[in-house]
């Protein structure tokens, strides 16, 4: 059977040699720069080549994130970071910007490419497209099952990397501006804040509460151990695992699990996984769950704690003064954290009482005292710091890699020393040759122990074989002498490292003035906004017809003095098998440009001669990103760039650009359903937007489904620019589009006709009173 790839996370580098320590394949680590977890420690340039050295004269890989999105401004950074790991001969580049894509294809063809699952390929025409461009691998979204993943793996070459174990985002990874819109703190930039581990109520239409106070977005974490078997047979390559922001003592635990589980199917044997779940949930556990990997509405939440809630420690049986009297279910120690089950309150425990006596530690079964926190009889605790085990873990064992050597000792010819490492070897003989002895000879015995003694490098001796005439002398010190040098020669030979590119991009300014006419543009995804936009002339309207061939024949007739083009949901998994066919039934009725929203659909798009019109969640936020996007018609940009940033890329490129200036934007787009989860599955009512979260301050987030049960949670203010069209004139824009999402018939009345006077005479009635200039003036970290 195949090798399976353990992969493990590392934010610094100490946790790096823990992962491969207790039983990694394989690290994935971040620079200083472009990683989607800016605020893990991350790596300077010497501790990457430290990284690098530690992982390769071992055996192992390390993979290196590069996985947000940039902005021009970046570029020439980005392309002295990319040389330097080039030069350090990283094993892949894991990527989500397109333009990235682009620069490490042209420039940088050497370095394989794996799709981070920020690029949200989320079916399998984007996949097949993504291996035929040359990326050799790509992270599936968590929320594909374990059946989708094996048909992709069955049906393309493409490596297959999964995520086995750790944190699960609540929204499709690449899809969220919750905390870009909310804070300015961009997830696509490795910023998130996570704001929806925060609490919020649920209410529908009329205001009524179906929940309250409640952790509603908090995902549990994934924990597949119990599903190794379907895990190897589904296909996967890689197994990955979560967690570069959490501590090394987390990751060896993580680690050394799955490495048991691995090893124990492959190998034919059993293990107990209750007893690695009960470990690791010792370290750090919101509550494990198997995600999506066998449904699509994972129904177990951490809506109690967003935190580590640990493990059950006992129950809370009486309340005296200022102790409290807990029966446990679990042993307690000194230094031990404690917590309630929402994880409110806690403390490090400092000490024990057991039958009025001071104890380090105590047992399950019996009654301890400890110091009060806010707790009921009848409460549970939990255990949310084990510091026995923590310490269990706090060491580890140096990983090294064998070698084999050959000696052979002449007289009156040089020691040669000659070491194999899997398929490499070196050879290197002494400065000096071996003479007859005069007084004392080496034995074969010391000779084997000078050649052995390699311990304080990365290998051990395996095996070790000398050919030696009897009677012979060396100094001892030329012996070793020539051992380090062989051992010298051998990591070079792992290492391998590179010559710099130095590459240079210059993006010029583009010949033509952009500057003048600017468009109006409407997406939606109603027949009868269609109509409205029709008779008040706007210039396209992008039809989002959910793959209804009734509806996009409905909107035919408006096709004479309008561009209607048929456009896609942000995520498609099994909705649709063949998007070859859906191209060519949209090419026969007529229709000449599609809006895509996945790499899927803009590869058939082009292949059939449809014109493109790439959309915003495809995240184009530099001129490398539009480059990649070349056969495009039109590209709507990021909604995370601000103007000037929209201007410089439009003034180096003779692309036509778009931007969304009107709507409410997508904070989340999630499989999970906090409706079917506590109120019950409204599949109407949720497409009509009947439901809404609310958060601590007030603000009401409407909630919708995009017709295939897939949720959005949008932006309680509407973005509104009405008003600002000079600003937006001066920028290189072609369209500017109103994005209808819940808006009535009369609302989006109003908003065309004022961006319409806007666009016409510079001035408009202001109908919006929450509103927001989104990223337009201030862009995000």
């Amino acid at each position: 059977m195949k090798k399976i790839e353990l992969l493990a996370p590392a934010g610094n580098l100490k946790t790096l040699k823990f992962a491969l320590d207790y039983g990694a394949d394989a690290v994935y680590i971040g620079g200083k720069f472009f990683g989607a977890r800016a605020y893990a420690a991350n790596f300077e340039e010497d501790e990457l080549k430290e990284a690098v050295e530690y992982a390769h004269l071992r055996d192992r890989k390390v993979y290196v994130t590069v996985n947000t999105i940039v902005f021009n401004k970046e570029v020439e950074l980005l392309l002295k970071y990319i040389d330097y790991l080039y030069q350090l001969n990283v094993d892949a580049i894991i990527v989500q910007d397109f333009g990235v894509v682009k620069l490490l294809k042209d420039f940088y063809p050497e370095l394989d490419i794996h799709a981070s699952t920020q690029m949200t390929l989320s079916n399998l025409e984007s996949i097949k497209a993504a291996y035929e461009m040359g990326i050799k691998r790509v992270v599936m979204p968590r929320e594909l099952s374990l059946k989708e993943i094996k048909k992709i793996k069955s049906a393309t070459g493409i490596e297959v990397e999964a995520f086995v174990h750790g944190a699960l985002c609540v929204s499709y990874s690449g899809q969220c501006l919750f905390s870009s819109v909310i804070g300015g703190r961009s997830g696509n930039r490795g910023r998130c804040a996570g704001p929806c581990r925060l609490k919020y109520d649920l209410l529908d239409d009329r205001m009524n509460t179906i929940a309250s106070n409640m952790h509603l977005l908090s995902m549990a974490d994934l924990c597949t151990i119990d599903y190794i078997k379907d895990m190897i047979e589904s296909g996967i390559d890689s197994f990955k695992i979560e967690g570069r922001m959490k501590e090394k003592e987390y990751v060896a635990s993580v680690v050394m699990s799955y490495r048991k589980a691995i090893d124990a199917y492959l190998s034919g044997e059993k293990i107990n996984t209750d007893m690695y779940k009960e470990m690791m949930s010792g370290i750090f556990t919101r509550g494990f769950s198997n995600g999506y990997l066998y449904e699509k509405k994972p129904q177990y939440m951490s809506y109690t704690n967003p935190k580590n809630k640990g493990v059950p420690l006992g129950k809370v049986i009486s309340i005296d003064g200022k102790k409290i009297k807990v029966s446990l279910l679990r042993s307690l120690s000194l230094g031990d954290g404690i917590s309630t089950e929402t994880g409110e309150y806690g403390y490090k425990v400092d000490d024990i009482m057991v039958e009025g006596k001071k104890v380090d530690e105590a047992y399950k079964g019996q009654v301890v005292e400890l110091k009060k926190i806010p707790v009921n009889c009848g409460d549970a605790l939990y255990k949310t710091y084990d510091a026995k085990l923590n310490k269990l873990f706090s060491v580890s064992n140096e990983l090294k890699s064998p070698v084999d050597v050959f000696v052979n000792m002449r007289e009156d010819k040089p020691l040669n020393i000659m070491i194999r490492n899997n398929d490499i070897f070196v050879s290197k003989d002494s400065k000096i040759a071996s003479v007859k002895a005069m007084k004392k000879a080496i034995d074969k015995d010391t000779l084997i122990e000078k050649v052995s003694s390699i311990n304080d490098t990365p290998f051990y001796v395996n095996d070790i074989e000398v050919d030696m005439d009897e009677g012979l002398f060396m100094p001892l010190s030329e012996v070793k002498e020539t051992r380090r040098k062989a051992v010298e020669d051998l990591i070079a030979k792992k290492l391998k490292y590179r010559e710099p590119k130095n590459i240079h991009i210059n993006f010029h300014k583009s010949i033509n003035d952009k500057i003048g006419d600017l468009k109006l543009s409407l997406y939606t995804e109603r027949e009868e906004h269609v109509k409205i936009a029709y008779e008040l002339g706007v210039d396209r309207v992008y039809f989002n017809y959910r793959l209804n061939y009734d509806a996009i024949k409905d909107v035919i007739c408006y096709r004479d003095k309008c561009e209607v083009v048929p456009a896609f949901p942000q995520i498609m998994r099994d909705e649709l098998d063949d998007f070859q066919r859906e191209m060519e039934n949209i090419k026969e009725m007529g229709f000449k440009k599609v809006l895509v929203t996945n790499l899927g659909m803009y590869d058939a798009a082009i292949k059939l001669g449809l014109d493109v019109c790439v959309d915003f969640n495809l995240n184009v936020s530099n001129n490398l990103a539009a480059d990649f996007f070349d056969k495009a018609d039109t590209i709507t940009l990021s909604p995370e760039l601000n103007i000037h940033q929209i201007e410089d890329i439009s003034s180096r490129s003779n692309a036509k650009f778009e931007a969304i200036a009107y709507g409410r934007l997508p904070l989340l787009t999630m499989e999970y359903c906090p409706i079917k989860n506590l109120k019950g599955c409204d599949k109407k009512g949720c497409e009509e937007g009947k439901y809404f979260l609310k958060d601590r301050k007030g603000n009401l987030m409407k909630i919708v489904s995009d017709g295939f049960c897939r949720i959005k949670v949008l932006n309680s203010s509407v973005l509104y620019m009405a008003d600002k069209m000079n600003d937006s004139r001066k920028i290189g824009l072609s369209y500017i589009r109103i994005n209808d999402t819940v808006e009535s018939d009369e609302e989006i009345k109003d908003a065309i006709k004022e961006y319409k006077n806007s666009l016409k005479f510079g001035t408009c009635d202001l109908h919006v009173k929450n509103y927001t200039r989104g990223h337009f003036y201030r862009g995000v970290l």
